[in-house]
């Protein structure tokens, strides 16, 4: 007999078979189990019948993918200045190590490119939207390229020590880490089952000093992060095989930098301790019998709300959309077609309460209740009743069961 567990939303095709706790967690999984344990479940979950895929498809955010592309960009270069022994990006060899790989932009496009292939086969982003993602991010190369040279011009790069690579383009494997600047580092602690991936540590004979490359505002989440990665450092017995102390920990933003001291050993000790008793706790909101949903400003973003009963139960009726332009979120039940582009959606009595405009060749049938991500506000002068438009940017979902 199977013991896997199952979740139900109501959702066509969206059946979710849940989870088990990771192996390893890392910094942003905690972070995220600790803010929803649903959305973390939810987002981790199969869905054999919508996709292949692992976890639930997610709309692609056009902010994420330009941090994403700007950090593959920083990795490439930076381990193409590495290998060849470049200490500063200002340098002649510099320069030739910049020309070999096709300039700034030409790397920031390949990233894009990378990216963007990565999304094959996802339910939820069409060709249409793809494009147009692509479109908006190649417009913003430039800004990467801005981005990605602020970066360097800052960074002072350690050689290599004789007979360490960083070659290829994963993390470096589970080795002891010798001199130099190393990217993309992965650290784990295997007795506190966490594990992380470092942006730069630069280790020389006496000290190692991390860096974690941030595009977005400073936020004191990311000094919290830093803290996590020198527990890491400090308890990982592969890595830091030659118990190199930490220096300094620096949140690297595009344009500026804030460095903090490493924790001594007994705020190392306090941390683990901390860590160990989150990871129990995150275990047992992944294993409880349905994963709680936490109500809160988060929902608004979150990337399975569409499956969250406690969403449209309790946060989006309340969420703004009265007034011409503005988006929300709604639930309600097809009506009656009111004309070629539009449908009458009804409350849980069968009173109208809102007119959905609809583009061609988007399927309703009357009696359907539906969830919609997405709907503009609009006005009509010759309707008293809220009107709303099911754009491109839209999506919709039907429910199933009770007879709907």
């Amino acid at each position: 007999m199977s013991n896997e567990r199952t979740f139900d939303p109501g959702i066509a095709k969206s059946v979710a078979h849940l989870p088990e706790p990771p192996e390893y967690w890392s910094y942003s999984s905690l972070k995220e189990v600790e803010s929803c344990a649903r959305r973390y479940v939810l987002g981790r979950a199969t869905y054999p019948n919508l996709w292949a895929g692992r976890g639930y498809p997610q709309q692609p955010n056009p902010a994420a993918l330009f941090g994403d592309v700007v950090h593959d960009s920083l990795e490439r270069i930076i381990r193409a200045l590495v290998r060849v022994g470049c200490t500063s990006s200002n340098s002649t060899e510099a320069v030739g190590v910049l020309r070999e790989l096709g300039g700034y932009s030409s790397v920031a496009g390949q990233a894009l490119d990378s990216r963007l292939a990565s999304l094959g086969g996802n339910p939820r982003l069409d060709t249409e939207r793809r494009a147009r993602i692509r479109q908006v991010l190649e417009d913003r190369i430039p800004e990467m390229r801005t981005a990605i040279q602020g970066y360097l011009q800052r960074m002072t790069l350690v050689p290599q020590a004789s007979g360490w690579s960083s070659s290829g383009d994963g993390p470096p494997a589970c080795r002891p880490l010798g001199a130099g600047s190393h990217p993309e580092v992965a650290l784990r602690a295997d007795h506190l089952r966490v594990k992380g991936r470092v942006d730069l540590i630069a280790v020389t004979a006496g000290r190692a000093d991390i860096v974690d490359h941030k595009t977005g505002a400073q936020d004191p989440s990311h000094l919290d992060q830093l803290l996590f990665y020198a527990l890491l450092w400090d308890q990982d017995d592969v890595a830091n095989e030659a118990r190199t102390p930490l220096g300094t920990l620096t949140a690297a933003y595009p344009t500026s930098e804030v460095r903090i001291e490493a924790p001594n050993a007994d705020e190392i000790a306090a941390i683990a301790t901390q860590t160990a008793h989150r990871v129990t706790q995150a275990d047992e909101r992944v294993t409880a019998a349905e994963p709680v949903a936490t109500i809160g400003e988060q929902c608004a973003y979150c990337a399975v709300r569409s499956l969250c009963d406690a969403y449209w139960r309790d946060v989006a009726p309340d969420r703004p959309g009265p007034s011409n332009g503005l988006w929300f979120d709604y639930e309600g039940i097809v009506g009656e077609r009111n004309g070629v582009k539009s449908w009458w959606m009804l409350d849980e009595h069968g009173g109208k309460e809102l007119l959905l405009r609809t583009p061609p060749g988007r399927p309703l049938a009357s009696g359907q209740r539906v969830r919609i991500i997405g709907l503009r506000r609009d006005d009509h002068p010759d309707v008293e009743a809220p009107v709303a438009t099911l754009t491109t940017n839209s999506e919709l979902f039907v429910a199933v069961g009770d007879g709907t």
